[in-house]
């Protein structure tokens, strides 16, 4: 089953009949991270058509009148928006309150924002199952929504409670619905155990909910795994039959301040499983506590671009045409430097392989 992303000059559609495309990360922790971030996004914007991702996402925790949400819709038509609204809200004593929450998703939607994450697959028991793990939760926004529903004292995640809202509103805007995942794995040894493979059937059942009222959904997961795991994994994405966006997946726990790479080997795994329809650009400073600077954030985009294309060759039709012309510049010139119109290079001298041709 596809789902349709929609941008201020049209739209794209994502699944398994689609191309996989890239999101990446952006967001303001503090107020005065906000002209960092316009700074990042123009840069990023600037990259050759090829490196450009389709999604930004904004993750900022500090709110503001003038949000960076706002700003990109405002000011790049092609590109779809991503918000995560609980991050907004204000909490106290661990209390969210669920007005104040269905409050900001109506004004992002109304804003103009493609994608909105939200997280109503907390519940009692999947809480119980994540303390027997490694790492309970790793998710920001599932915490929140977890400290919420314990300090509140309630049975229905706040999400719940508001979702007909939130599908009324979405329908109404042709806003897509991103289911997340509260309670994907932290580390390669909590994978697929009980809590996780409990949160798919949630995942699931909230997702066929959503989508027979008529709004598209996007699956998201299944955060740390490791390659053997990712193949039973990508059975039980493949059942659910949505497009899935993975937060990585890294298939090591040793990959600090590396994860761009860990992270694209991830994607290009399971998307040859099947199950990659968004790629989330993740940087090498994912596990070392640092802001991600402008440099690292391209650099995460080019490995997540990469990962995408090699995904596409096999998912899609016509997308090698750029491999082949790469290829055929070799093929005509003599040489494996793209773009140079006669053999040899520095590297090989007189030695070059290419020359026997």
């Amino acid at each position: 089953m596809d789902s349709y992303i929609k941008t201020k000059l049209g739209g794209f559609s994502v699944g398994k009949n689609n191309k996989t495309v890239v999101s990446v990360l952006t967001g303001c922790t503090s107020k005065k991270d906000f002209d960092i971030q316009l700074k990042k996004i123009d840069i990023i914007m600037e990259l050759d058509s090829f490196y450009r991702p389709e999604i930004i996402s904004d993750l900022s925790l500090a709110s503001s009148n003038n949000s960076l949400y706002k700003n990109i819709i405002n000011n790049i038509e092609h590109i779809a928006v991503s918000t995560l609204p609980i991050y907004q809200t204000n909490v106290l004593q661990d209390k969210i309150s669920k007005n104040q929450l269905l409050e900001i998703i109506i004004e992002q939607i109304e804003s103009g924002v493609s994608i909105i994450t939200i997280h109503p697959t907390v519940r009692l028991d999947l809480i119980e199952l994540s303390k027997r793990r490694l790492v309970p939760i790793t998710s920001r926004g599932g915490v929140m929504v977890v400290k919420d529903m314990l300090a509140s004292k309630i049975k229905d995640n706040i999400y719940i409670q508001i979702l007909d809202d939130i599908i009324k509103v979405c329908n109404k805007n042709n806003v897509t619905i991103s289911i997340g995942a509260s309670f994907r794995s932290a580390n390669i040894f909590d994978s697929l155990d009980e809590c996780q493979l409990e949160e798919f059937k949630v995942q699931k059942e909230i997702a066929d909910y959503i989508n027979n009222q008529g709004v598209d959904v996007i699956i998201e997961g299944p955060g740390h795994s490791n390659i053997s795991k990712l193949k039973r994994i990508a059975q039980y994405y493949n059942e659910m039959n949505y497009p899935i966006m993975p937060l990585g997946p890294i298939p090591t726990d040793i990959s600090i301040g590396e994860d761009h790479i860990s992270s694209a080997i991830g994607a290009s795994i399971l998307g040859m499983l099947g199950c990659v329809d968004i790629i989330t650009a993740v940087t090498r400073e994912e596990h070392t506590g640092k802001i991600p600077s402008i440099e690292s954030s391209i650099e995460a985009i080019k490995a997540s671009k990469i990962a995408a294309h090699i995904i596409n060759i096999d998912k899609v039709e016509n997308v090698n045409i750029l491999d082949m012309e790469i290829v055929k510049n070799r093929v005509d010139n003599n040489t494996c430097i793209y773009g140079k119109n006669s053999s040899g290079c520095s590297r090989c001298a007189h030695y070059c392989p290419l020359k026997f041709n």
